[in-house]
């Protein structure tokens, strides 16, 4: 690729690739420099690619997909990210300082620079004169050192404007990603050293009595650093999956697919701790930087926010006063309470195996963290975790009385922290288990607007989108939180689900094979082999597996299979399956939720109250692609409007599988 020179009013710059002017700056793709009166102006390095994009389709406007594809090439990004890089690309440029303004939004279709743009030496003829005359001042060294010149002028330029290496890698399995459309296809990774894992801080002590201590503070600074606009930071779950792994940083990088790894330790002796932490470039196995901390437990927060910051200056990140670090915001000063809230969110985050046990266990950590801190709001928020998701774990407790005293803990929390994701979250849960759509769709968008990107909240909203009938738009969003948090069980579950619904099996499959601890993972797989018309498989994988509501027994499981294998079975399953309900013979949830999946409107016949199913997940098989005769049924209407989908729809947007036929009217196939 051939390089010219940006010349202003005659005189050569530099040597780039592409120059523009855009208003009053000067923009250099090659160096990668914005100038102002000759004076430099600090850009991030995802702002500059995404000015540079502008620059290059002005005046034209720019598509929100189209940046997506030439500033965040071969990831996944939504609306919320691109619209966030604009306002730091703003501030970057002055505008809040009266600078500008530089960019229009144009609402519905993208964005455009709204100041006159030229290229600037960008005639190739032009070029190639610049490009001679200005090599008079490298013939004055041998020829070996001029080419020699020219070959690292070119490899700076592309590697600064391409930040580093693309191309296809191995997956676990040893096999490369590709482009099979009957696969679900990852991101290409791409290798940056803004892209970073931290790892579980392990604790060197004897007896190891304060690993949730080495846990709590990873967890902490991966919080801290995701806050960061420049900084792409892997989930907890799946860092945390790799502890006690005897993988190599640079293996791990590999699954996770960043650039750096952080990882560190923690020593106690009375009330002294030492925390070592490490930051590791995973293409050469180097240490960027590494740091010992020698403190009182009490300086905790402090050496999170240390660590956090260090990182920053490591990686050479912008950070304004929003991204600054500050884990004190929203927890304690008295450390043993803060300890007691480390045991509580340990707990809490391995529900899925510890079941209803271990949230009984969190609920008593967490219990005595406000016992010893009244105005700790994240410990008032774990309560309300707990008590949200209790009933999810064990269906003999009454929901609504604990979803009640979970509203009361929320509600302290937000009294103490207005600001508190974790806080609003419990809430948007129990506003969308009540049916309570807009309420709980409210605070999901409050929660987005707040930056976070917990995973657990991003799968309830796909869980509530599921069920009110949205898939296609569900899935680019997925995609971004499978490819930052790629062995989170329930964030995998999500996005396979969603390729069920849009009629993508073999991309479902895919994910879920690499589920194997997952508890509905064979059910869903099964449902995946009835889509694909493997009906052996689907028998397998049925028999007595467990659904949401229950087990299935193998006898049903065969009879299910045998009726969506048989275009004829299916009505006579679907009797049967009601008789047993009635007579005792089989759960009666249990064979709700397998009419569901049959697609039989005799489901209806059960007269099963949708708001009286804890699991409220049961509800989105009314979706699944070959019930499309209980979705005609005049009791599926009844059915949606009892539930308030019907006014969700007319007020933002018709799911991918209905329509309006009139003003008071709809159809849904």
């Amino acid at each position: 690729m051939r390089g010219y020179f940006c010349q202003i009013s005659g005189v050569i710059v530099s040597v780039g690739f592409e120059c523009y002017r855009i208003g009053d700056l000067l923009l250099d793709a090659g160096t990668q420099e914005v100038t102002r009166n000759s004076a430099a102006v600090p850009v991030p390095r995802l702002s500059f690619k995404l000015l540079l994009s502008l620059a290059r389709h002005a005046p034209n406007v720019v598509s929100t997909q189209k940046l997506e594809e030439e500033v965040w090439s071969g990831l996944v990004v939504d609306r919320g990210t691109i619209n966030k890089r604009v306002l730091l690309l703003r501030k970057a440029l002055g505008e809040d300082k009266g600078e500008g303004p530089y960019i229009t939004v144009i609402r519905g279709s993208g964005y455009r620079l709204d100041v006159p743009v030229e290229r600037v030496g960008s005639d190739p003829e032009k070029a190639g004169i610049q490009e001679a005359a200005a090599q008079t001042w490298y013939q004055r060294s041998s020829g070996t050192i001029r080419t020699i010149s020219y070959w690292l002028l070119g490899i700076v330029a592309i590697l600064a404007l391409y930040e580093g290496f693309q191309g296809p890698v191995q997956n676990s399995t040893g096999q490369r990603s590709g482009s099979d459309t009957g696969t679900s296809q990852q991101p290409a990774a791409v290798y940056s050293r803004q892209s970073v894992a931290v790892l579980p801080f392990v604790d060197l002590s004897d007896g190891k009595a304060h690993q949730y201590l080495g846990d709590g503070i990873a967890e902490e600074v991966i919080n801290l650093l995701a806050g960061m606009g420049e900084l792409e930071v892997a989930a907890r779950t799946s860092s945390f999956s790799f502890r006690d792994s005897s993988l190599t940083a640079m293996e791990i990088a590999g699954e996770l697919r960043v650039g750096t790894i952080l990882e560190g330790s923690i020593r106690h002796e009375g009330n002294q701790m030492r925390v070592t932490a490490q930051l590791i470039d995973t293409q050469n196995g180097y240490h960027i930087w590494s740091q010992n901390y020698d403190r009182t437990f009490d300086q905790v927060f402090a050496v999170q926010d240390d660590i956090a910051l260090n990182i920053a200056q490591a990686l050479k990140l912008t950070l304004d006063e929003s991204d600054k670090p500050d884990s004190g915001k929203g927890t304690t000063e008295n450390f043993e309470a803060f300890s007691q809230y480390l045991k509580g969110r340990e707990l809490l985050n391995e529900r899925i195996h510890l079941r209803s046990a271990g949230l009984r266990q969190a609920l008593v950590y967490f219990e005595k963290a406000v016992e010893l801190d009244p105005v700790f709001a994240r410990a008032h928020a774990g309560i309300a975790a707990v008590y949200s998701l209790m009933t999810s774990y064990d269906t003999t407790l009454d929901q609504e009385a604990y979803f009640e005293l979970a509203e009361a803990s929320a509600g302290f929390a937000l009294e103490i922290d207005p600001g508190s994701t974790e806080a609003m979250s419990v809430l948007a849960w129990i506003h969308a288990a009540r049916g309570e759509l807009e309420q709980a769709v409210a605070l999901f968008d409050q929660i987005r607007l707040a930056g976070s990107k917990d995973s657990n909240i991003i799968h309830w909203q796909a869980m509530l989108h599921m069920r009110l009938g949205y898939f296609d738009e569900l899935i680019p969003e997925l995609m971004e939180a499978y490819r930052r948090d790629p062995l989170n069980e329930h964030i995998g579950w999500s996005l396979a689900t969603t390729y069920g619904f849009s009629g993508q099996p073999g991309k479902a499959k895919e994910i879920l094979q690499t589920l194997e601890g997952f508890t509905y993972r064979d059910y869903n797989l099964g449902l995946a082999a009835i889509y694909g018309g493997n009906f052996d498989q689907a028998r397998e994988l049925l028999r007595d597996v467990r659904l949401r509501s229950g087990v299935l027994p193998e006898f049903y499981a065969d009879m299910l299979v045998d009726a969506l294998e048989d275009p004829n079975g299916p009505e006579e399953c679907a009797m049967m399956l009601v008789s047993a309900s009635r007579q005792g013979d089989l759960d009666e949830l249990i064979a709700f939720e397998s009419l569901l999946i049959l697609g039989s409107p005799r489901a209806f016949d059960l007269d099963i109250d949708p708001f009286s199913i804890a699991k409220t997940q049961i509800l989105a098989q009314v979706w699944n692609n070959w019930g499309v005769e209980l979705r005609r049924d005049p009791r599926f209407k009844e059915w949606v409007v009892s539930l308030g989908y019907v006014d969700f729809w007319r007020k933002y947007g018709w799911p991918d599988r209905c329509r309006p036929t009139g003003p008071e009217d709809f159809e849904c196939i």
